[in-house]
């Protein structure tokens, strides 16, 4: 697997069901599997807690700008992509199914040198809405059900208000984003897009 000093990327897009009937058998049960691991969950309750005593969000830069002792515990949680491994085997060749998206979506794309930008959407939702989102630390695949889920992906990522405006500032102080929002409303925009066209979904994130 490449070090920490590769890139990271997030990249959600549409498929359709076909499609998705050939992915998930690979990518399901491994995106499943990540999210039961002991360590994950011990992990997510104990972010969990430091979220709520903090108020809904651990801090992860101090004053002076440097980072805090729970920085690097979000990464860490986040690191490890069930689509990264599986990539790294051979057994599901991600980039190629990236090269399917359906051409009726624009898929969502972001990149960003070490670190990755799901750690900075989980820390500006804090774990119990993030948690809410399909799938584990942004790997999905979904038929055109995605429909269906499509409410409470919204109740999620489309903040308004004071919300709305304090999301910038938290996503960037993980990710430095020139536009921090693109992380909210990037993915939302292909799932409704998705949803309206009767396609299905596949969120992905990989380190290449």
């Amino acid at each position: 697997m490449p070090g920490r000093g590769s890139s990271g990327f997030r990249v959600v897009g549409a498929l359709d069901d076909e499609d998705v009937a050939r992915l998930a058998p690979a990518a399901v049960p491994a995106i499943e599997a990540a999210a039961a691991r002991e360590s994950t969950m011990t992990a997510w309750a104990r972010w969990t807690e430091a979220a709520a005593l903090a108020g809904g969000a651990v801090p992860v830069r101090r004053p002076d700008g440097g980072g805090t002792e729970q920085a690097p515990r979000l990464l860490d949680m986040l690191e490890d992509s069930a689509l990264d491994a599986l990539a790294a085997d051979g057994a599901l060749p991600v980039l190629a199914w990236w090269d399917r998206f359906d051409a009726r979506v624009a898929p969502f794309a972001a990149a960003i040198r070490k670190d990755r930008r799901v750690a900075a959407l989980v820390h500006e939702l804090g774990p119990g809405r993030a948690r809410t989102l399909p799938g584990w630390a942004g790997d999905a695949v979904l038929t055109a059900a995605v429909r269906h889920r499509l409410p409470g992906v919204e109740a999620v990522l489309a903040l308004a208000g004071e919300e709305r405006t304090r999301a910038p500032g938290r996503i960037g102080d993980r990710a430095g984003d020139e536009d921090p929002r693109q992380l909210l409303d990037g993915p939302l925009r292909v799932w409704r897009e998705s949803a309206s066209a009767g396609l299905g979904v596949f969120s992905s994130r990989l380190r290449l």
